[in-house]
């Protein structure tokens, strides 16, 4: 199975699976210790996905429908990055719980991302 789910990821997971690649919701500046970023963030195979352009609370912080073609744009290396790993025979990590599903509040703010996104998700699982 080359997408794994993982219920509760932590930094020590990254470090001892080097070669598989672990995916977190991230912002479009790509600055966040929040949520899943906590543990993933800055470590060589974290992949980071944009769920907020903004590692904040205020209105501006979120994606609305709006931003489609930014989070497509944004969204468009990292995806391409795991696709790649899948094909060479690699191993990705998902979070159970999704991403985009805690701090940023897609599927209600931001459905038409959301589809996007779990839309990505299901054809990296054919992979």
């Amino acid at each position: 199975m080359p997408i794994r789910r993982e219920h509760q990821i932590t930094r020590q997971m990254l470090r001892d699976e080097p070669d598989t690649l672990w995916v977190f919701g991230d912002t479009l500046i790509g600055k966040s210790l929040g949520g899943q970023a906590a543990e993933m963030r800055g470590e060589p195979n974290a992949v980071g996905i944009a769920t907020k352009p903004l590692p904040a609370m205020d209105p501006a912080a979120y994606f609305t429908d709006a931003d489609i073609e930014t989070f497509r744009r944004a969204a468009e290396p990292p995806c391409r990055r795991l696709a790649d790993h899948l094909r060479s025979g690699g191993i990705v990590v998902w979070p159970a719980a999704g991403i985009g599903t805690g701090l940023a509040d897609l599927e209600r703010r931001s459905p038409r991302i959301w589809a996007s996104l779990e839309g990505t998700r299901e054809s990296l699982e054919r992979l």
